[in-house]
């Protein structure tokens, strides 16, 4: 009996774009791609913890259409973050069932970024509602997570597609998914930020934030796939979705299901 290949995915940063994370899952799960581990970085992280506790990529689809995304930013005076984040990790904790890691049907590593010591932090044990939290915490926008003392923010600062996570751990096969940093143009909301209310010039706010992480997660992704290449690369070019943006759900998932479709063959020769 022929023993087959350990496959890893990597669910890449990307905010509002990782509605096409979902559509690239539904694509493997119809092909009978097996996934024996999932790793991920901020809107990664969400995703891969959702499929890693309930591999069912039409539940996935329906949470992700169904949830009234802006609802959770929570707004707070912005001394350390614009968003305070309890609602999101409640909603987190609801949609989750505060399972911890060690009881996911998949192997769950979720990408953070340590503050104070400068360095990424994976996490594969304990409470996976908090390590999401910490993984979305967006520099600038959403207040740091403490977890064990530990001051950490959005994985995708240094490590915006998590490969070498999976090849640690013996992944023989790993699919990356790169939600469109590289060579991507800047994306800008459509609210007035002139006004003088400041709930109405937040979204300018979010616009330079956004554009700024863009830049740089751009950079740091580029390197880390030249460093740690993925044995597949799933690239979504998607520059009209901004940050919060869920207004094109529909057509994200559907982008993503193009994208992963074109690399099925590829996929099952490596498999």
């Amino acid at each position: 009996m022929i023993k087959r290949k350990k496959v890893g995915i990597a669910l890449g940063s990307g905010g509002a774009k990782g509605a096409a994370l979902v559509g690239v899952l539904k694509i493997l799960e119809k092909y009978k791609i097996p996934i024996d581990a999932i790793s991920g970085s901020s809107i990664g992280s969400l995703v891969g913890a959702f499929y890693a506790y309930k591999p069912d990529a039409k539940e996935l689809e329906k949470i992700t259409k169904e949830t009234a995304w802006k609802k959770l930013l929570d707004y707070t005076f912005p001394k350390k973050g614009l968003i305070k984040g309890e609602e999101f990790e409640k909603f987190l904790r609801k949609k989750l069932d505060n399972v911890s890691f060690e009881d996911l049907k998949i192997p769950l590593y979720v990408s953070t970024f340590d503050l104070e010591n400068k360095r990424e932090l994976i996490f594969s044990r304990g409470d996976v509602s908090k390590a999401v939290h910490a993984s979305c915490a967006i520099p600038g926008v959403f207040i740091p997570v403490v977890i064990k003392d530990k001051l950490l923010v959005d994985g995708g600062v240094v490590d915006p597609l998590p490969v070498q996570a999976l090849r640690k751990i013996g992944c023989d096969v790993v699919i990356g998914v790169n939600l469109g940093f590289i060579k991507e143009k800047k994306t800008h909301f459509n609210q007035e930020s002139t006004t003088r209310s400041l709930e109405k010039k937040i979204p300018g706010i979010l616009d330079t934030i956004q554009n700024a992480l863009r830049v740089m997660e751009s950079r740091v992704e580029t390197l880390e796939v030249e460093r740690h290449k993925p044995d597949v690369l799933i690239n979504l070019s998607l520059p009209n979705v901004g940050l919060f943006d869920d207004s094109k759900i529909d057509q994200t998932i559907r982008r993503g299901e193009a994208a992963a479709r074109k690399k099925i063959i590829h996929i099952k020769r490596l498999i």
